[in-house]
């Protein structure tokens, strides 16, 4: 009798777990789509929001963290811009960094922290330019190293490189090198999952093809 409570518990445990995973799979990709759509401040924000909510909900995972982040860098980098951009970044890195407590030696958190040094840059290119572009460098070598097939790496490292002044080996002509590589990594790039990180596609190719002409 024992025996059969038992085994009525553990399948009753797996039944709702895999309900949870199933809610929790589709919650996110409803906001993955929205957030492939988003072009407005107060679009990312709202989804940041919605990442937060489910990031709660889940602690033992680490895309809705770091889909948090990316919502909040995108506001930095809209047309629109934002005013208090390091107050930003701050929120951003503080959840890139709960993030990697839960999946250490991950390349796509690292490329996000690289993202998060150039944006760091903007508030005062001329002070923070050389410092945050080396610790740009140095998180997409660390994201090379985890998984050198990952396009975003190439595709930032070609921004980075691009907004470094010439007179210290930038421009648009050394950065294009990386924005080709990076389209090349694009064609056979497949994310793990639907809710997986698959974003600088199209920005990148359209880089890479003015490179060509």
């Amino acid at each position: 009798m024992k025996k059969i409570i038992l085994s009525s518990i553990i399948i009753l445990a797996s039944i709702l777990t895999y309900a949870g995973d199933k809610d929790y799979f589709k919650t996110m990709e409803k906001n993955v789509k929205e957030l492939e759509k988003a072009e407005k401040v107060a679009e990312f924000r709202s989804l940041a929001e919605n990442f937060i909510a489910i990031s709660e909900e889940n602690t033992d995972q680490w895309l809705p963290l770091y889909y948090v982040a990316y919502c909040y860098l995108n506001t930095v980098f809209s047309e629109e811009g934002t005013e208090n951009t390091d107050m930003v970044l701050d929120k951003a890195e503080a959840y890139i960094d709960k993030a990697r407590e839960l999946s250490p030696e991950n390349d796509e958190i690292e490329v996000l922290q690289g993202w998060i040094y150039q944006g760091r840059i903007i508030v005062d290119p001329i002070m923070r330019g050389q410092v945050y572009s080396q610790k740009a460098s140095a998180s997409f070598g660390k994201a090379r190293n985890i998984n050198p097939e990952n396009p975003r790496i190439y595709f930032l490292t070609g921004q980075n490189v691009m907004y470094t002044p010439e007179m210290f080996g930038g421009g648009k002509e050394a950065a294009c090198p990386y924005f080709i590589e990076a389209a090349e990594k694009f064609k056979t790039f497949k994310p793990e999952s639907r809710i997986s990180p698959d974003w600088g596609r199209e920005y990148n190719r359209e880089i890479a093809e003015s490179c060509e002409k």
